[in-house]
């Protein structure tokens, strides 16, 4: 991977910011999903306009955002993360999400972690630490750190596309939880791996310490959104704050996941005596 030189700091600062919009919009969307639940019944709740309206409008201003992120990053990322954004405000229109419910439902949920991961992956790209150039470590694993690298961000979406699966009622929660032992385990074992091997790498070994951190939140969140709908309508206060917290903390995850990935291709080179 090339490395980034950017001379302005201000641009990471912009980038920061637009990665904390696009976190709020998605928490404003969880609590709207949240309350228009159960779809499949037709028996959800009034929702005050205000939450609708603030999670339109901050979308949009992220999407502005985004476009000058994109023309100051100049870099392929920045236009995903632009391409996403603006077909994610399309999916969350009310036009297709009527005539689609479940279908647009799961891509707008899937397209916003696209969204605020490929902000925050440009946040890392931009910063000082990667602006300093790597600092190689070999890679000796088999699997290769470079395959997990790819792996730990793209079960992620696995996982955000199979809790909005059943959001929506197109699948049962037991894929959801399943892919959710699968994710803490395949993350808790690169997570560890680079904490004990490399304790003193300045970007690494951070990393891998929050995303550890924010996917063991991220699991007991979910065990506690699934016992509260055990225990309450799915409109109950408690469901939708542990829902929403969920949620917030899933995009937490992916953009945790995604920039460990990003910093393990950018430092991690092959073991040549392994290659």
């Amino acid at each position: 991977m090339s490395e980034m030189k950017t001379e302005n700091p201000w641009l990471h600062r912009y980038a920061i910011f637009g990665a904390f919009c696009a976190l709020i919009a998605i928490v404003l969307g969880a609590i709207v999903t949240s309350l228009e639940r159960p779809i499949a019944t037709n028996s959800a709740i009034s929702i005050n306009p205000a939450f609708e309206s603030s999670h339109h409008m901050i979308g949009g201003v992220v999407v502005i955002l985004v476009l000058g992120l994109t023309l100051g990053f100049r870099r392929r990322l920045g236009w995903i993360a632009l391409v996403a954004g603006l077909v994610d405000a399309v999916l969350g229109t009310r036009a297709i999400t009527n005539a689609l419910p479940q279908l647009s439902g799961i891509l707008h949920a899937l397209l916003a972690q696209v969204f605020f991961g490929s902000i925050v992956a440009i946040a890392v790209m931009t910063s000082a630490s990667w602006k300093r150039g790597p600092e190689p470590i070999e890679d000796s694993w088999r699997p290769s750190m470079q395959s997990l690298a790819i792996a730990v961000p793209a079960i992620i979406l696995l996982q955000t596309t199979l809790g909005a699966s059943y959001r929506y009622r197109a699948l049962g929660v037991i894929w959801h939880i399943l892919n959710a032992m699968i994710v803490l385990l395949l993350i808790l074992i690169v997570a560890v791996f680079l904490i004990r091997q490399f304790p003193e790498h300045p970007t690494l070994r951070p990393a891998a310490v929050a995303l550890a951190v924010i996917t063991s939140i991220q699991v007991m969140l979910g065990f506690t959104t699934f016992m509260m709908l055990i225990l309450f309508p799915e409109t109950h206060p408690a469901v939708v704050i542990a829902g929403v917290l969920h949620v917030t903390t899933g995009a937490l995850t992916f953009g945790a996941g995604l920039s460990l990935a990003l910093l393990i291709r950018y430092n991690v080179r092959a073991d040549r005596l392994t290659s």
